[in-house]
């Protein structure tokens, strides 16, 4: 089938770039017919599925729901045989994901639930952002300033980010004069001299000004350039209590402190204001009839819009298009004053409050005077709220009584609350009240609330060059849908191999911390183990629990999966399960294997019936999971690990176990047809980097342990080793492979010869040469690459992707997900969870994951077709269930002949028709049979029957009477052609009796 269906370009990158876009059509179509699924299009599915028996097939659901799936909305593709198959893949992916127990069918609660999952999972990803956030906590910052007035507060606190003077500004209440702190530290850098009465509002002019402008209750207006020296004051005939600056028609509006009225100026660059004597005079243009009734407390600008919004005590918030000149809003939903305005940009939404308890959304864009939603849960007025730099979402309140709370409105909820301050402390008069005015974000992840004192309150910063906030414990690849999983806290996220793009979150799919991954057969479930030793497994596609496991009573350290079982390693129990994996619903342990004297913390399967454990004592342990028994042990070995062993891999392709350890040493084991569990070779590796230049500083000394392995494919003839130091190293085994590949031919050779006997009990052996510790089996081994400090700390986990091209995943103790190339150890790139809501910062690794989109592109047009394919397949097996089958007793047509192998015995059950042949033709006029044909042509065609009455016994071209047997009979059409197949069928056995 090939590339067919998609138009690819020559440039190798640019056809990589055009596969990822079809994929994330593929995703965006499902997500589309998610979204448009409607009760008329559910019912009329129910339907399709009732019709069929309640159960579709993989080729009859592909026909019945992509007529309802959307057409592919891209300018990518724009042909119709390319949407065509990004539909037919769509649905094949629905189908696959559905479709967990791979039994080849979907019923339709499968679909309703699989489609419900899927839809909050969509809208929680709405939700959730690229980070963690982290709740704030006292910050160890201490602010020792008081007002210089007894009882007087630090009335306002601004920080404007794109400032060149970094500093947060702090107005004192009654003092002329404000300073200017370190954000940092919060320690004052200098005292800002020029007003001649208290300061009351401020504002920020962003390029090309890069000034402040202040107010002050002497009526003077003052401008300040970067370095906060004075560059103009005003003198006005009224006090100024808020400015709102409009970048766009640069206009700088003011409201009038004791009076309901605004107005503007009009400064279109810095030297009207130098050069002006006195101050400007209001700009027409730009001014518009103000309704409020009270003085406006709050102005915002909001520039999609080209609208200003004002809040006032008069309980209101409007709205004043300055192109029209006219005012557009009114909302009311508060009873009292208001003192607060901010503006949410991405989701055009205005936030207000006051002096009643609550914070009212308003959509800016619809005409309705009421707010769209009440943020509740303060008890009492608020004093300020604010904006979180950096994030569309996250807003902060406080209100009298010190209470803090984070908002974010995509959720429309309060996601942290917190005290300001110690309330015992307060009444016992071991501090200060705070009594807050206001609050100020200096970062995302750092605000300043003052009062008669000011507090700080930080949060831990999420690092976006990192994978998660958190210590990864377990990652799974997935070949077939080229993603990546990994477990943070109890949640799992999933990434796109191809972009190194989070994709979902699925969160508190388990109750306590995951621990251990698996993917089970096929890829469409995951296994997950927590450190409560919970089981549980999951649709890998959207996150639906399927069935739980037996648990341990202690942590799981690993899960395996082959084909009907699954094995469980909790090494703080001590213990092995093997889980009965058949029935979709349920499982039940089949076996335990106490591990009790060995302590495994790591296990591998050969895929039959032995498990092999690695020991913290250094022991490698060997046991049959079909009895749960110990069945060898290298204890008796000449050469073992004399440290604690930590990974254990079976080869696929040769006859040999690896072990490695923690002084930095693998150990060859053999298994059957070789001698069985006996040590088979030992690589002496060099994991020490000894360049004084290297990441560390000072060069490593003595042995580095290993951590973590993983053999090459498709052929293991490398193994990747990771270390306790973070470093990641190649080393070529292919002599040992080949080796052991060489012994096991000739011992197969020698059994298919005659010496069958010898291979059984063992005495083969006695002939060959048993390894021993010498240097020709206790071997250094060079590294073929490595790379020192791939990671900041222990490498846990090697992966080697399973595609064409292969890569190479690590997951390491420093919460990083990175990808290198097998032949050269280059990184590739890493996982990295960025910051929310940006998608660049400084620093951001490329990801560069290689894919043979011919190849790729292949396996997805197969997968289409061979579903296209079974749908043929069931069309003409329905079709061949309306129609009475050609074949007669045997298997064979009539037509057909019976051959010549063997003697043809006639059956005792088959009737003989020959006889009384010349009796029957002449009775075949008669009544009996003039009755029949009688009641044929006067049935209608569909659903008729034949009848094998009494004159079958008459007419040899009729049959006997039918025993009921639950079978349909044919139509009477269809009779003639069964009976003289019926007739030869008795003579040929009439003759072969004979």
């Amino acid at each position: 089938m090939g590339t067919r269906h998609i138009d690819l370009p020559d440039d190798p990158e640019q056809e990589a770039l055009r596969y990822i876009e079809l994929r994330r059509c593929v995703r965006n179509t499902f997500e589309a017919f998610l979204r448009n699924l409607n009760a008329q299009s559910l019912r009329w599915m129910e339907q399709q599925f009732e019709k069929h028996g309640g159960h579709l097939s993989a080729g009859v659901f592909h026909k019945i729901i992509s007529k309802v799936f959307p057409r592919p909305e891209s300018t990518e593709f724009k042909c119709r045989e390319e949407k065509d198959f990004i539909v037919d893949l769509a649905v094949v992916r629905l189908f696959e994901s559905m479709d967990v127990d791979q039994s080849g069918e979907a019923s339709w609660m499968e679909f309703v639930e699989y489609v419900c999952a899927t839809a909050e999972l969509l809208r929680m990803h709405l939700q959730e952002n690229s980070g963690h956030n982290f709740d704030f906590t006292a910050s160890s910052v201490l602010v020792p300033y008081r007002p210089t007035v007894t009882k007087c507060h630090f009335d306002k606190v601004f920080h404007w980010p794109d400032h060149p003077f970094e500093a947060a500004v702090v107005f004192e209440e009654g003092q002329t004069s404000f300073h200017l702190h370190r954000p940092q530290t919060m320690l004052r850098k200098r005292r800002v001299d020029g007003h001649r009465g208290e300061v009351l509002a401020g504002c920020f002019l962003p390029e090309p000004f890069e000034w402040v402008v202040t107010s002050g209750n002497d009526k003077t207006v003052c401008f300040w350039d970067g370095a906060f020296n004075l560059v103009k004051r005003w003198t006005l005939d009224r006090v100024i209590g808020a400015f709102c600056w409009c970048p766009e028609a640069r206009a700088l509006y003011h409201a009038d402190h004791f009076r309901e009225r605004i107005h503007a100026w009009h400064i279109p660059d810095g030297m009207t204001v130098r050069a002006s004597t006195s101050a400007l005079k209001p700009h027409k243009p730009f001014e518009f009839n103000v309704c409020h009734h009270k003085p406006v407390q709050a102005m915002c600008w909001m520039p999609l819009l080209q609208t200003l919004a004002t809040a006032s005590l008069d309980a209101t918030v409007q709205l004043y298009d300055i192109v029209q000149l006219q005012r557009t809003h009114t909302f009311r939903g508060h009873s009292k004053g208001l003192t607060c305005l901010e503006y949410c940009p991405k989701n055009q939404m205005l936030l207000s409050s006051g002096f009643d308890n609550f914070i009212a959304m308003w959509d800016v864009g619809h005409e309705s005077a009421n707010p769209i939603h009440i943020l509740n849960g303060h008890e009492c007025s608020i004093v300020s709220i604010c904006a979180v730099p950096e994030t569309d979402f996250e807003f902060l309140s406080v209100d009298v009584d010190s209470v803090v709370k984070l908002w974010d409105v995509r959720k429309l909820a309060c996601v942290q609350s917190f005290h300001a301050s110690d309330r015992q402390a307060e009444k016992a008069g071991e501090l200060e009240p705070l009594e807050p005015r206001t609050l100020c974000s200096l970062s995302r992840n750092r605000v300043v609330i003052s009062g008669r004192r000011m507090v700080v309150f930080d949060r831990d910063a999420s690092d976006p060059r990192v994978t998660a906030d958190w210590s990864i414990n377990a990652i799974v690849f997935n070949k077939t849908r080229l993603q990546i999983v990994t477990a943070v806290k109890n949640g799992l996220c999933v990434w796109c191999a191809l972009t190194g793009v989070k994709l979902q979150t699925h969160d508190r799919v388990i109750e306590q911390n995951i621990t251990a991954l698996a993917l089970g057969p096929g890829e469409r479930r995951v296994f997950v183990g927590a450190d409560d030793g919970e089981i549980i497994v999951l649709n890998i596609s959207c996150g639906a629990a399927l069935k739980r496991l037996t648990p341990h009573t202690q942590e799981v350290t690993q899960i395996v999966t082959i084909p009907g079982k699954v094995f469980t390693l909790s090494a703080a129990e001590k213990l092995i399960n093997v889980h009965d994996d058949r029935d979709p619903k349920k499982a039940i342990v089949l076996k335990r294997i106490e591990v009790s004297n060995a302590g495994i913390v790591q296990m591998a399967h050969d895929g039959g019936e032995m498990i092999v454990g690695a020991s913290e004592d250094g022991e490698i342990l060997w046991y049959n999971c079909d009895f749960g028994k110990q069945v060898a042990s290298s204890e008796g070995c000449e050469v073992k690990h004399n440290q604690a062993a930590t990974c254990c891999k079976y080869f696929r392709d040769a006859p040999l176990i690896v072990t490695a350890d923690t002084e930095g040493c693998i150990i060859f084991w053999s298994v059957p047809p070789l001698l069985m569990h006996n040590f088979f070779g030992k690589a002496i590796l060099t994991l020490a980097n000894p360049d004084p230049l290297q990441p560390g500083g000072a060069p490593e000394v003595g042995t580095v342990g290993i951590t973590s392995l993983s053999l090459s494919w498709p052929v293991e003839d490398y193994l990747y080793v990771g270390t306790e130091r973070g470093s990641l190293a190649r080393v070529c085994i292919r002599p040992v492979v080949q080796s052991a590949v060489q012994q096991q031919a000739e011992i197969l050779r020698r059994k298919a010869s005659g010496e069958a006997a010898a291979v059984i009990s063992g005495r083969i052996f006695d002939t060959m040469p048993k390894p021993c510790d010498s240097p020709e089996y206790v071997f250094p081994l060079q590294n073929e690459w490595v790379v020192w400090r791939a990671h900041r700390e222990s490498i846990d986990k090697i992966l080697v992707c399973r595609c064409h091209p292969h890569v190479i995943l690590t997951l390491g103790r420093d919460a990083c997900v990175r990808m290198w190339s097998p032949d050269k150890g280059e990184s590739l790139g890493a996982l990295e969870q960025g910051l929310p809501e940006v998608k660049a910062y400084p620093g951001k690794s490329r990801w560069r994951f290689p894919i043979d989109v011919q190849g790729q592109l292949k396996l997805d047009a197969d997968a289409v077709e061979q579903v296209k394919a079974k749908n043929s397949e069931a069309e003409a097996a329905s079709a061949g269930q309306k129609r009475m089958p050609d074949l007669v007793a045997g298997g064979r047509s009539p037509g057909q002949s019976g051959g010549s192998h063997g003697t043809l015995v006639r059956s005792q059950t088959v009737p003989d028709l020959e006889k009384g042949r010349h009796a029957t033709r002449a009775h075949s006029s008669g009544a009996g049979l003039k009755h029949l044909q009688r009641r044929i042509s006067t049935r209608g065609r569909i659903g008729e029957q034949w009848f094998a009455g009494p004159i079958a016994s008459e007419d040899p071209d009729r049959l006997p009477r039918l025993k009921c047997s639950g079978l349909l009979r044919p139509d009477a059409s269809q009779g003639k052609g069964v009976v003289q197949a019926a007739c030869k069928l008795s003579r040929a056995l009439k003759a072969a009796q004979s």
